[in-house]
């Protein structure tokens, strides 16, 4: 079973260790402690209850009335397990009790099954960043939850 939590100082280095292993550039322990103090931002995380382990996790930053999601990941071994998907419903429905009206977000063109996923939650595609990513070079494909 996993359940969804905030992060927290306990478990923000399992986060670490998520951006480490699924992003090229991801967050440092230290940059993601930070936010812990800043509050425009939350930051869930799924913990296999079993385990204790950290693995899933997404953060969001409010301006105003909008929310920039961050850095959608899950562990390897837990993808197709619906994580991602109740992290980013928890995720929308935290910031509307925060008054967030629009959630946007970036993700690489060719990440198919996270353009699914967006998709399916109701973001819709609204254009690209050319050559926005490196490591590989690829465009950012935008969405946007109205």
């Amino acid at each position: 079973m996993v359940k969804i939590e905030r992060m927290n100082q306990e478990n923000v280095a399992g986060v670490a260790y998520l951006e480490e292993i699924n992003f090229n550039d991801g967050w440092s322990e230290n940059a993601l402690r930070e936010e812990l103090d800043n509050e425009s931002a939350l930051y869930l995380v799924a913990v296999d209850e079993e385990s204790g382990k950290i693995v899933g996790a997404a953060g969001l930053i409010q301006s105003f009335d909008e929310g920039e999601i961050l850095n959608v990941s899950t562990m390897p071994e837990f993808r197709h397990q619906s994580i991602a998907y109740r992290i980013m419903t928890e995720l929308v429905t935290e910031g509307k009790k925060r008054g967030i009206a629009a959630f946007t977000l970036e993700v690489r063109e060719g990440n198919v099954p996270a353009r699914g996923l967006y998709e399916k939650i109701g973001f819709k595609y609204e254009g690209t960043r050319p050559n926005f990513y490196t490591n590989p070079k690829e465009g950012a494909a935008i969405y946007w939850l109205r």
